[in-house]
């Protein structure tokens, strides 16, 4: 948890579970999948010179991920609502954010526990924020009578299959007047039951909205019990999914299917990584930096002035690596492994399969309303610049020993992906590059002082050759 002091591994950076470079193809997944992002076409929710309109951010945490328990492992999606819940303080009240945790974050052992293995406060969490979505609505309202309330929504892995199910609320029952809302809560002070009394702000069917996902994951009780097709109502996606996780317990869930669709309505995109490595909590995070900037640019492409800051992305080849999920834990070891690009490897269903049959198309969103759609023009999403990454000072002094420890590692192992990857990351680095300049310079110093000694027998001074950087192990 947050408190706790930091373990850290021979290379200086925190201990992180087991892990490998992420190489140059690796981090081209991403250069990849910021190119398609570019080319895709955003609606416009909100203007900066439009004072009427608002937009609502749900963000819906992963399996065990809570920001306030466990704020050095926070995710993306707590990054995101950290951000606009500043911004929202300090300057733009129009766009505000919601948070929920993650399913098993009780502090009960046994409700987490349960809820860890199943997912099953489903219904709940999604509950949960549509109460804080409409109590905000509802201020906005107050505010200002013709506000025009849009939603944008992104969760992360149980989180973002949660999304769907909050949408399709949103599509259902419009934006409720929660002045009239009577609930009935469990023992655990989560929504089991809402009757509303008075007329809805907004009537059902009628609230645009856009999600933006990290890797979904709906395991037990969402893909068993849930519809998780995204309503008519929501007329953009993004969907960002993991690569190389290999837990048989992960299987991606396909809420918006590889690609752009025909119509333009959704884009999703694979990059390298683990589960976490895209949706964020891991301490080495270069690839959940990458996937987060990802989704900020998608999430600024709902507005015409972007709103989100995104991140310094690491060269630091400590901090770019994928991690072997599959090593984290004793059951994950032993459960059958899958690959995400095969058919055992993800769900294509959306619905119940007690649903086949009984709703239109199991396997996709429903039907966009093309009426509401067509209400907001679209843009290009444009890719924001990326700030200078800075290198903390200990690290930086302490980064040559700990590249030539890593390629030594990787050699006496024979991880030869591994060595090469090092050699090639240490023969670009600043330490490198900085030894090289204070190897040639002791080279011309000494030149110079054997050219003014004295008057010796002739002999030839031996020229030193900075260290071959890339070469080799350095033993």
């Amino acid at each position: 948890m947050g408190g706790e002091k930091q373990k850290l591994d021979k290379d200086g950076q925190p201990s992180d579970g087991s892990f490998y470079p992420a190489d140059t193809q690796k981090l081209e997944t991403y250069k990849n999948a910021s190119q398609h992002l570019s080319n895709f076409q955003t609606p416009v929710l909100i203007h900066a010179d439009n004072p009427h309109e608002r937009l609502y951010v749900a963000c819906f945490d992963g399996t065990g991920n809570d920001k306030y328990k466990d704020p050095e492992h926070a995710t993306n999606v707590a990054k995101v609502s950290d951000q606009i819940k500043k911004l929202s303080n300090e300057a733009n009240s129009r766009i505000v954010s919601g948070y929920v945790p993650g399913p098993g974050t009780q502090d009960n052992f046994v409700p987490r526990t349960l809820d860890g293995m199943t997912g099953r406060t489903y219904d709940q969490r999604t509950e949960e924020m549509y109460k804080q979505f409409i109590t905000q609505a509802k201020v906005w309202r107050q505010e200002d009578p013709k506000a025009e309330i849009r939603v944008a929504e992104t969760g992360f892995s149980r989180g973002a299959d949660q999304v769907p199910g909050f949408a399709r609320i949103v599509q259902e029952r419009g934006i409720q007047d929660p002045s009239g809302a009577q609930y009935t809560r469990d023992s655990q002070g989560q929504i089991t039951h809402v009757e509303y009394t008075k007329p809805p702000l907004v009537t059902p069917g009628q609230t645009a909205q856009a999600v933006g996902l990290f890797d979904p994951v709906g395991t037990g009780d969402p893909v068993k019990y849930h519809d998780r097709r995204l309503p008519p109502s929501v007329i953009s996606g993004f969907q960002i999914n993991a690569d190389d996780e290999r837990r048989g317990l992960f299987k991606s869930d396909r809420i918006i299917k590889p690609g752009e669709t025909a119509d333009g309505r959704f884009l999703a995109v694979n990059v390298a990584g683990a589960h976490s490595d895209v949706g964020g909590s891991y301490l080495r995070d270069g690839l959940a930096i990458r996937s987060n900037n990802l989704m900020t640019d998608y999430l600024n492409g709902l507005s015409d002035k972007p709103y989100l800051q995104k991140q310094a992305e690491p060269t630091d080849p400590r901090l770019n690596v994928v991690h072997r999920s599959e090593q984290s834990m004793l059951l994950y070891k032993f459960y059958p492994k899958i690959d995400r690009t095969g058919p055992g490897g993800y769900n294509d269903l959306l619905v119940p399969k007690n649903q086949i049959g009984r709703v239109g198309d199991a396997y996709h969103a429903e039907p966009r309303n093309e009426a509401l759609s067509n209400q907001f023009e679209r843009q290009k999403v444009k890719i924001g610049a990326l700030p200078a990454p800075q290198q903390a000072p200990a690290a930086a002094a302490n980064d040559l020993s700990s590249r030539l420890d890593n390629m030594l590692a990787a050699g006496q192992s024979g991880d030869r992906a591994a060595f090469r990857t090092g050699t090639q990351a240490l023969a670009n680095s600043d330490a490198a590059r900085a030894m090289q300049t204070e190897a040639a310079a002791t080279i011309n110093r000494q030149a110079q002082t054997q050219q003014q000694a004295p008057s010796q027998p002739s002999q030839q001074p031996t020229q030193q050759q900075p260290p071959a950087v890339g070469s080799g192990p350095q033993r």
